[in-house]
């Protein structure tokens, strides 16, 4: 009797224990969340160091957070920081090797340090997930690397696959421009511009204040393949 008494107070207080252990982990997770939250709405405002710290609180709560990591990602991009972001979008990947919106971003990436093959496999296994709910995205940046390197044809294959996507993503349109200025299709080029003025939010079909943004875009260009991009869509709006 006396035994099993014993028995009868030992289960008990096992189960708080481990009740109590479940608690605190959810605890944990929901702090994470909610910090990860905050960063996101700082990311969102543009209060990017802010949104830093929100997610260095977040993944060290839960190390698991796929999002967090890649938000991390986003930050170190940035800050131009590509090495960080890189191993952000990474470490994303390694928790869920499917995660397409890490992939891609990776593959942004790699395109900005110029490492075009590693950019269109990222752009490629992102693509590979039927459940990626942007794949606009990532055929968009697969045509901006075609279209670097000169194949023109491949490009514009992503850009249209992009558009069949996503008929209203305007980015895809600015591409088809590029191309068909390249491949001395004028007409189309001007044609596709229109359309990618129609349809940015910023325009809204305004092409004097699509000139004027295109030209402080020139003035700020990284590089000078991007200030050519600049000066020919300008061509372009005069076709």
């Amino acid at each position: 009797m006396t035994a099993m008494k014993s028995r009868i107070i030992v289960i008990p207080v096992t189960l708080v224990f481990i009740i109590s252990c479940a608690a605190l982990g959810q605890e944990r997770l929901n702090q994470a969340d909610a910090h990860f939250k905050l960063a996101i709405s700082h990311l969102n405002r543009g209060q990017m160091q802010a949104a830093f710290v929100e997610l260095q609180k977040s993944i060290e709560l839960d190390p698991r957070n796929k999002r967090a990591h890649n938000a991390l990602g986003l930050v170190y991009r940035y800050f131009e920081d590509m090495k960080k972001a890189e191993e952000a979008f990474k470490t994303a990947l390694r928790i869920d090797p499917e995660y397409s919106e890490a992939y891609n971003n990776l593959g942004v990436v790699y395109m900005y340090t110029k490492q075009w093959d590693l950019a269109i496999e990222a752009f490629k296994k992102a693509l590979e997930n039927p459940l990626y709910l942007k794949p606009e995205t990532a055929f968009t940046n697969l045509g901006k690397i075609y279209y670097r390197r000169g194949d023109y044809v491949s490009a514009v294959r992503a850009y249209k696959k992009a558009i069949k996507r996503a008929p209203d993503y305007e980015a895809p349109y600015y591409g088809l421009a590029l191309c068909y200025n390249a491949m001395a299709r004028y007409g189309d080029a001007s044609e596709a511009l229109t359309q990618a003025i129609n349809l940015d939010p910023f325009f809204r079909g305004d092409r004097e204040k699509a000139e004027a943004k295109l030209t402080e875009q020139k003035l700020k260009a990284s590089d000078a393949d991007e200030e050519a991009d600049y000066i020919n869509l300008i061509e372009i709006l005069h076709y």
